[in-house]
C-alpha cells in the first residue's frame, strides 16, 4: 500500500534533513528517501567537521546559538565577529562574483536565524576550539569567521538531525533511490 506524504525529501544530509524538519513545520507528513542504508546515513554531512559559517555581531548572538555556555567560557574567549557584508564578501569572493547576489543575500541574512532554529529544534553546538582556534593570552580567538560546530562533528550533526526528524515524525526510508 503506497502512502501520500505533503513533501518528500531526497536526500538525507545536513541540507535535505533541515529541508525536512521545516517542511513538516507547516506539512502533515513528510518522507526523506536516502538511497544509502541506514549504516551509510548522513551522505556529505557525516564526513565533514560539523562546522557551520553564520554571520553573527559578537558573543550574544553565538550564546543564542550555544545557550549552555558557561561564564567561565565566555570570559575565556573571543568571538569577534563575523557580520553579514563580511560573509556576502567571501561568498562572493569564493565564487569570483558567480553566484546569485539575490540568493546569497538571502543566505547571509538568515543564517543566524537558521542556526537558532537548529538549535530550538534540539541540536546542539560548541565552539570549534581544536579546528579554528588558537590561545592568545588568556584568551581563545577564532580564526575565519567560523567558529561554532555540531556536536560530534559531521557525524554528530547528521545523528542530531536524525533523531529530530523522528521526533517530529517525519519517515525516513533508507537504500531508497528517487526516481
Amino acid at each position: 500500500m503506497a502512502n501520500d506524504y505533503d513533501v518528500i525529501v531526497v536526500g538525507a544530509g545536513n541540507a535535505a534533513l533541515s529541508a525536512a524538519m521545516a517542511a513538516k513545520e507547516i506539512c502533515e507528513s513528510v518522507l526523506v528517501v536516502e538511497k544509502a542504508p541506514e549504516f551509510f546515513r548522513g551522505g556529505n554531512t557525516y564526513f565533514t567537521g560539523g562546522i557551520i559559517r553564520f554571520a553573527f555581531d559578537d558573543i550574544e548572538d553565538i550564546k543564542q546559538v550555544i545557550p549552555d555556555m558557561s561564564p567561565t567560557e565566555q570570559a575565556s574567549v573571543d568571538v569577534g565577529s563575523y557580520t553579514e557584508n563580511q560573509f556576502y564578501d567571501d561568498m562572493m569572493r569564493v565564487t569570483q562574483g558567480l553566484t546569485d547576489p539575490e540568493l546569497a543575500q538571502i543566505l547571509v541574512s538568515q543564517s543566524l536565524p537558521t542556526m537558532q532554529w537548529l538549535q530550538q529544534k534540539g541540536v546542539r553546538f560548541v565552539l570549534a576550539y581544536g579546528r579554528q582556534a588558537f590561545k592568545d593570552g588568556d584568551k581563545y580567538r577564532f580564526w575565519g569567521g567560523i567558529l561554532v560546530e555540531a556536536v560530534g562533528a559531521g557525524k554528530g550533526l547528521s545523528d542530531q538531525q536524525f533523531d529530530v526528524c523522528a521526533e517530529m515524525g517525519i519517515d525516513v526510508r533508507y537504500s531508497t533511490q528517487a526516481k
